[in-house]
């Protein structure tokens, strides 16, 4: 074995980078453990006492961290705990989608300051629908000048390049193509912006403030209109290459006589099992075209057509899943969306196809649970990718970037 001396151990790095990297440590064990004191912190990170101390103070004084008198444990001085300030930065979130779009400024701690929602076209022109998003951020951003704004996270569906901050396509909106979202919305206010499929939002929502929390691997599938999976492994998300992974609902089950898709490919699932598709066929077994409360109702009062439907795309949607179960064996799924919320009906069928099909039944291990996140999710996933970039690089986001813009 060849060891090396400590100071090759960080060879490329000075000593502003490790200052870095220490805050970040210091920083995301303040966020994710309540009550913690500066012991506490010299024992967890393994930095040392006047580390702990003189980074705990630079995040005092810029107000992420504050200080409280803890419980007494005995005779003398109470214990000073720490606490993450969620409310000394905000983030601007987007989630945009092809019927609406929604924009709120959002706490560290997934609070809404502020929002706003308004209905889309998705056959207008993209210029005009993305100029008035510019429009309504500017808008909050003028209700709210003493704030301090650390970044922009914007979330839409379809096929999103996250690296380059492009969004390739949406489906259902033909005028979007290459839309370079984080150009335009750095170029007009100066924010980190970053760019994140909806499916990607919610996965990393969950791991911060849902179902996601206990455990480093699982996948969000989101079922709507569309059918996507945000997957997080190791603790991390996990985006492929170029920036796209997850697309479930683009697996084809009818290669060759189905349906045609925005995607360029034929009979993918998400025409059959998503929204659309649900509600096509159930207006067509009851002969009148349905709203998707009134397909709830039908369902909630055991209607046999409808329920025929939602079997079979219950059972449609479970093999997909197990596609999704044989290839990575998650610890969790977690289901979401507007189908997901038809409850039951579909979601029994699912669940019983992912039992009797997975391989050498693995599905035994893997719990599937329903999103305890609000119909915000995707817009607290956009805010959400801001806030874990800035646990990983507070020095920067604190010193560097804010200076430059004062």
């Amino acid at each position: 074995m060849v060891t090396k001396s400590r100071a090759s151990e960080h060879i490329g790095k000075n000593q502003t980078s490790i200052k870095a990297e220490n805050t970040s440590s210091i920083l995301r064990t303040v966020h994710e453990t309540n009550d913690i004191s500066r012991a506490d912190l010299v024992r967890l990170t393994g930095l040392t006492a006047p580390t702990v101390s003189r980074i705990v103070s630079f995040l005092v004084e810029r107000g992420v961290v504050t200080e409280s008198p803890g419980a007494s444990v005995g005779v003398g001085r109470k214990p000073v705990v720490l606490h993450f300030n969620g409310r000394s930065r905000y983030i601007v979130a987007i989630d945009f989608s092809w019927a609406h779009v929604r924009t709120a400024l959002m706490d560290l701690g997934g609070g809404i300051l502020d929002h706003t929602e308004r209905t889309i076209d998705p056959k207008s022109s993209i210029k005009t629908e993305f100029e008035r998003v510019l429009e309504t951020v500017q808008e909050l951003l003028n209700r709210h000048r003493g704030i301090k704004v650390i970044g922009v996270g914007f979330s839409a569906p379809g096929l999103i390049n996250s690296e380059a901050g492009v969004v390739i396509s949406v489906p259902n909106f033909p005028s979007i193509r290459n839309l370079q979202a984080r150009q335009l919305l750095q170029t007009r206010f100066g924010f980190p912006t970053f760019v994140i499929n909806d499916a990607n939002a919610e996965a990393v929502a969950e791991k911060f403030f849902g179902q996601g929390r206990d455990t480093s691997d699982f996948v969000l599938v989101h079922l709507g209109y569309g059918i996507g999976a945000g997957i997080i492994a190791g603790g991390r998300l996990y985006t492929g290459n170029f920036g796209v992974s997850g697309e479930i609902g683009h697996t084809s089950v009818d290669r060759r006589h189905g349906k045609w898709c925005d995607c360029g490919n034929r009979g993918c699932v998400e025409l059959y099992a998503g929204l659309r598709g649900i509600l096509e066929d159930a207006s067509a077994q009851v002969g009148r075209q349905l709203s998707f409360a009134e397909l709830q109702q039908l369902a909630a009062e055991g209607d046999a057509k409808v329920l025929g439907v939602l079997k079979e795309k219950g059972e449609l949607i479970g093999y997909t899943m197990v596609n999704l179960v044989n290839l990575l064996a998650p610890q969790r799924i977690i289901v979401t969306g507007q189908v997901a919320a038809l409850g039951a009906p579909i979601l029994e069928p699912m669940k019983r196809i992912i039992a009797e099909r997975c391989f050498y039944h693995v599905a035994d291990q893997v719990s599937i649970t329903l999103s305890s996140l609000s119909e915000n999710s995707t817009l607290l996933g956009a805010m959400t990718v801001v806030l874990d970039d800035f646990l990983e690089s507070p020095y920067d986001f604190l010193t560097v970037r804010e200076e430059r813009r004062h």
